[in-house]
């Protein structure tokens, strides 16, 4: 079986941060909601989606990914690296 990739779960974080940073409506909390335009909820509600799926890949990444100090692959890597 082959081993998953290298950054599998940190890649997707960042894209879907990308993502999120195209629909961010500055000054989001300080519309009030009757005077906000259809184009700014529909933004700002992309932006939270892809916001939260950002969110969650970064903790499967913190979970599952081998680029985290402190998970033993790391080390292992490390050590391979350093000659050890």
């Amino acid at each position: 079986m082959r081993k998953p990739g290298i950054v599998m779960y940190l890649g997707p974080a960042f894209l879907f941060a990308a993502f999120a940073s195209l629909f961010y409506v500055p000054g989001f909390l300080d519309i009030p909601l009757g005077l906000m335009t259809p184009r700014q909820l529909v933004s700002q509600l992309l932006f939270s989606v892809f916001g939260l799926i950002a969110l969650a890949a970064l903790a499967r990444s913190i979970e599952l990914d081998p680029v985290w100090p402190w998970r033993p692959e790391f080390r292992r890597m490390l050590n391979g690296l350093m000659g050890r």
